[in-house]
């Protein structure tokens, strides 16, 4: 194999590893919307984050400096307000219950 044929193929294995490493981040990071209704929500925290229970799945909503999100006392208050109801939550993250992660929620709305 000849020298620009071997560095073609690392440059190819890296490209795939930077494309992989970046839609990971992207999957995370990047916020999506889901409608659902909020069957549970306290003020009480679990762990020092506050917990939503949803009827699809759990959600926890903490603040996180890295997204400038310093607000889940009022998101929190917004989920209790709404427990109930059918609501529009905007969240980010992935759940994998091996290791306790929960998306985090970043917006609620009541849906109309």
């Amino acid at each position: 194999m000849t020298k620009f044929l071997k560095s073609l193929k690392w440059k190819v294995i890296l490209a795939g590893i930077l494309a992989i490493v970046l839609v990971t981040l992207y999957s995370y990071f990047i916020s999506d919307t889901i409608v659902t209704k909020i069957t549970d929500a306290q003020m009480a925290k679990v762990d020092g984050r506050f917990m939503i229970a949803t009827g699809d799945r759990p959600l926890v909503n903490h603040d996180a400096a890295y997204r400038f999100k310093f607000n889940s006392g009022t998101v929190q208050n917004d989920a209790i307000r709404l427990k109930g109801k059918t609501v529009r939550i905007k969240k980010y993250g992935w759940r994998i219950p091996l290791f306790s992660m929960y998306e985090n929620v970043v917006k609620i709305e009541e849906e109309k």
